[in-house]
């Protein structure tokens, strides 16, 4: 009997291994299928967060070429504006400009902004500031010229000079002849012009 209880005794050892054994294969299989599903969904995230890139990039590029469809089809020729602002100027009696322009800036929508001042020589800078204001608000290039302030100071010499800005609206409507050449190509063919 005791060769039977032994065996019996081994026996039920060996089940109680192979149960225990298959218990803690089960226990690491679903421990790997946890981690097999969190890096799943790892993979899948990342693959979401890429894709999202991507198609940010793709509409910053689309949105950049649109942009640059329109500044192409925008691009004036500032140097032309200039030499029309110039143009404007009321000229003193010996052919010189009566202001000194000391800056000019501009915008899209054709609105220019300058910063002017008068010669320390002239007799009379108020009255130069008119004829600059009359010289722009009759040219038929700008309209809607207006000098917000003027302000009032010396020259080195002692003469008085006048610091102004004016703002005004180009509206020239020969367009074309001002856009960038490549730019009216590439927009109107040469031989629909």
């Amino acid at each position: 009997m005791k060769k039977t209880s032994t065996l019996f005794i081994l026996g039920i050892l060996a089940v109680i291994l192979v149960i225990g054994y298959a218990g803690y294969t089960f226990w690491q299989k679903s421990a790997a299928n946890v981690e097999l599903e969190k890096t799943n969904n790892s993979i899948s995230e990342y693959k979401n967060s890429i894709l999202k890139y991507e198609n940010e990039r793709v509409l910053q590029a689309v949105s950049a070429k649109q942009t640059l469809d329109e500044l192409k089809t925008s691009n004036v020729k500032w140097s032309s504006i200039i030499r029309d602002i110039r143009t404007t100027l009321p000229k003193d009696a010996n052919n010189l400009d009566l202001v000194d322009i000391l800056s000019y800036s501009g915008s899209n929508n054709n609105d220019i902004s300058l910063s002017m001042k008068t010669i320390g020589t002239s007799e009379n800078p108020f009255i130069d500031v008119a004829k600059v204001i009359a010289s722009f608000t009759n040219s038929k290039n700008f309209s809607g010229s207006f000098v917000p302030s003027i302000g009032i100071g010396k020259d080195k010499n002692g003469g008085d000079v006048l610091n102004f800005a004016m703002t005004t609206k180009y509206v020239k409507t020969d367009v074309e002849g001002l856009l960038d050449e490549t730019v009216v190509d590439s927009v109107v063919p040469k031989t629909a012009r």
